[in-house]
């Protein structure tokens, strides 16, 4: 609800929504009803330990734990196999987490953060750029996304010439990245870093018709507009130093107006979700991601409705369940494993890590505002393109020489 990343904000009401429409399904989990704990733990892994030993060793007891943050995923998913606890988040993007003999009973419908390299590399491709640079923000998820970004670019022939971090200051690492004549750069950081490496972009003139930059699609819509007082730059240089990036983001909202499993597309979904939301969606923490949320709820009543056997004789009771009861979370974790459903976020599926598979949304910055300029499933290797991207040099795509 509040911390590093709000997304409690609009995923609470989410996953609310979704046990009402689980919950009022005579065909799933006939014989039993789904509740919700919840906490805030303002994605503070520390927070997150009282409140974890809390719901453990409180009644009733619990049968899944639903983090949201990745730090908070980190701690709950390591400590869960020591109480046989399937860990389901909506969330966590930390690829980290996708190492299973550390985390082996963690799933999460949001993809990892190394889902976005694929879509780099294909696009890298299709452009015929076979140098780029990077410069990072010093935490886990960026470190661990561009160690797997260093090696699919390897595979694919194309060299990460010159790689800076930062921890607060982004100042002299863009200094450095201009120094060296870097031309095609991929930018990870959260946001608020964001808005201050742009500002350094703006004075050391890194941008124009020479440069591309690559960044997270999931910061808000005009974040470079956003009033930050650790910036001496004004809208209008910010907005000229941004101009034309392109940016990836995890599709989380089905593109498609078809019915999910819940009868619901994703347009109703949404209007759904923000008359229950207490401010405009904008200004709601986690409304992206909402979809994610809901759909976790489904794919874990999905998985308890296959292993009570829905109410047939087949199945085992859920209410045996206990944390040195191992045989019941194997059940679960089998049927978690081989979900396959529609949901209002797409297709869920997990990969054998038991994170999301999903598309990724191509876009870019034209005018000050985003356009969609393609889609591209990395499962199929299927590059979907509109053909409206657009560059300031009319007669070329920018060249990283």
């Amino acid at each position: 609800m509040s911390g590093g990343w709000p997304g409690g904000q609009a995923c609470q009401p989410a996953v609310e929504m979704a046990l009402e429409d689980v919950n009022s399904r005579r065909d799933i989990l006939p014989d039993y009803e789904l509740k919700l704990i919840h906490h805030d733990s303002k994605c503070d892994p520390g927070q997150a330990t009282k409140y974890l030993y809390e719901l453990l060793y409180n009644d009733p007891i619990k049968i899944i734990l639903m983090p949201g943050c990745s730090s908070v995923s980190t701690l709950v998913a390591e400590a869960a196999r020591m109480w046989n606890l399937i860990v389901l988040s909506y969330g966590s993007s930390s690829p980290a987490l996708s190492n299973r003999q550390r985390f082996p009973t963690f799933f999460r419908t949001h993809p990892s953060a190394t889902l976005h390299n694929p879509t780099r590399v294909k696009l890298f491709e299709k452009w015929g750029w076979k140098k780029i640079a990077t410069i990072q923000q010093t935490t886990e998820v960026f470190t661990s996304t561009l160690d797997d970004l260093e090696e699919r670019v390897k595979e694919a022939g194309i060299e990460i010439t010159f790689r800076q971090s930062f921890f607060s200051d982004p100042a002299v690492p863009v200094k450095n990245l201009k120094r060296q004549d870097a031309r095609i750069i991929v930018g990870l950081f959260y946001e608020t870093e964001a808005r201050k490496v742009f500002c350094e972009v703006y004075k050391e003139r890194l941008f124009g018709k020479k440069y591309v930059w690559f960044l997270i699609g999931w910061y808000a819509d005009n974040w470079f507009k956003t009033y930050d007082p650790s910036i001496n730059c004004t809208v209008d240089e910010m907005t000229e130093a941004v101009e034309g990036h392109i940016t990836t983001e995890i599709v989380m909202l089905n593109p498609a107006n078809t019915r999910s499993i819940s009868n619901m597309t994703s347009q109703e979904f949404v209007e759904k979700l923000t008359k229950r939301l207490k401010r405009h969606p904008e200004e709601t923490g986690g409304f992206q991601e909402a979809p994610l949320a809901y759909d976790a709820i489904w794919a874990l009543a999905l998985a308890l409705n296959k292993t009570s056997g829905g109410g047939g004789r087949s199945g085992v009771r859920l209410e045996d369940f206990n944390y040195n009861n191992q045989t019941i979370t194997d059940q679960i974790y089998r049927a978690m494993n081989s979900s396959s459903f529609e949901g209002v976020s797409g297709h869920v599926v997990f990969d054998a890590s038991g994170s999301r598979m999903a598309w990724t949304l191509i876009e870019q910055l034209q005018g000050g505002s985003y356009k969609k300029i393609g889609y591209y499933d990395s499962t199929k290797d299927d590059l979907s393109w509109s053909k409206t991207d657009k560059w300031i040099v009319i007669s070329r795509t920018p060249s990283p020489t």
